[in-house]
């Protein structure tokens, strides 16, 4: 997923690019995709119309550019919980969590991101296809090591993507009950991951 947007380099220009942002990011949360217009954007951002071209060439331009920034933050932040962590389970625990902190903060990115699918198939695709790319990697070096079993790590991948999904999800639309309590969620998540779900020595009906 490329686009094309012109970075400023000035303070006022950063500012200008930043208010674009800020304003785009609340309006597509708040309206949709849509039913967002560029006068909608630079009229909220305080600037005049024409400014808004400075930077973006279009409205799809500046909504892949915050699709982009926002895998990046999502990125930025799982990495930066796990730095210190030296087991994949510790890595995953805590990659789930900061997840979850995240989209507690910033809820209107799953309206931004889940949109992608109705403005343009290929953008959804391409932001989850990058996201198990860089995940099948680290699961193939935890393979490697012995930590975890060698199962289709594609597969294994989209798995975890689902969980951590919609576990967030759980907890910002607070779906069910005690979505207060991350560390119990997550505890819960982990336990699954570690010891799966079914009692293998159960008796059979």
């Amino acid at each position: 997923m490329q686009t094309i947007v012109k970075e400023p380099t000035t303070r006022n220009a950063i500012n200008t690019f930043h208010a674009i942002l800020e304003a785009a990011e609340d309006l597509f949360y708040k309206n949709g995709y849509h039913k967002t217009t560029v006068n909608n954007i630079t009229s909220q951002a305080g600037i005049a119309a024409g400014t808004f071209y400075l930077y973006f060439p279009s409205k799809l331009s500046l909504y892949k550019h915050l699709l982009i920034q926002m895998s990046h933050d999502i990125r930025r932040e799982i990495a930066s919980k796990i730095a210190d962590k030296t087991t994949r389970f510790e890595k995953e625990r805590e990659g789930i969590k900061a997840f979850i902190n995240l989209v507690r903060r910033r809820p209107h990115m799953y309206n931004i991101i889940w949109e992608s699918l109705y403005i343009d198939r290929e953008l959804f695709r391409d932001y989850y296809a990058s996201f198990a790319k860089r995940y099948v990697r680290g699961l193939d070096q935890s393979v490697q090591q012995g930590e975890i079993r060698a199962l289709d790590t594609e597969v294994v991948s989209y798995v975890l993507m689902g969980i951590t999904n919609f576990i967030g999800l759980k907890v910002v639309l607070n779906l069910g009950d005690k979505n207060d309590d991350v560390d119990r969620i997550v505890d819960v998540v982990m336990d699954l991951i570690r010891h799966g779900l079914f009692i293998t020595d159960a008796p059979k009906p």
